[in-house]
């Protein structure tokens, strides 16, 4: 199963390419749950999304400073939110090491924020920055 869809694609090269390594993530954690091995990738997940959330979302930022993006600052909240999520599950992580529940929670949190947010609100940069 993949969760990446060319309907994901914003159209700008950059985004779409760091887009397509989250996804790939998200992927390969369902994967190892429908395995049974969720437990086992949950710790590599987390340490990828944190640091490449991170780098991700710098890029896009800098993409909508050079662009004026009208919609920045509400974008920058919803990103640092993202990485207050990812985070407190890491720290989770760290307290409990891997569970099942955690592996749920993990596997929302990216499906859920991660597909949504590049549906609407990266859809809506990908628009702006093409149309200037």
């Amino acid at each position: 199963m993949t969760y990446w869809k060319d309907s994901l694609l914003v159209g700008v090269q950059l985004i779409d390419n760091e887009h397509r390594k989250l996804v790939k993530a998200i992927d390969q954690l369902m994967e190892a749950c429908m395995q049974g091995k969720g437990r086992a990738a949950i710790e590599e997940t987390l340490s990828f999304t944190v640091s490449y959330t991170k780098e991700h979302f710098s890029d896009e930022e800098k993409l909508q400073a050079q662009h004026a993006y009208p919609g920045m600052a509400a974008h920058k909240l919803l990103h640092a939110q993202f990485i207050r999520d990812i985070s407190a599950l890491y720290r989770e992580f760290e307290q409990t090491g891997p569970n099942v529940a955690l592996t749920g929670k993990l596997s929302k949190t990216l499906v859920d924020w991660l597909i949504n947010h590049i549906s609407t609100e990266d859809k809506k940069l990908g628009a702006f920055i093409n149309n200037a």
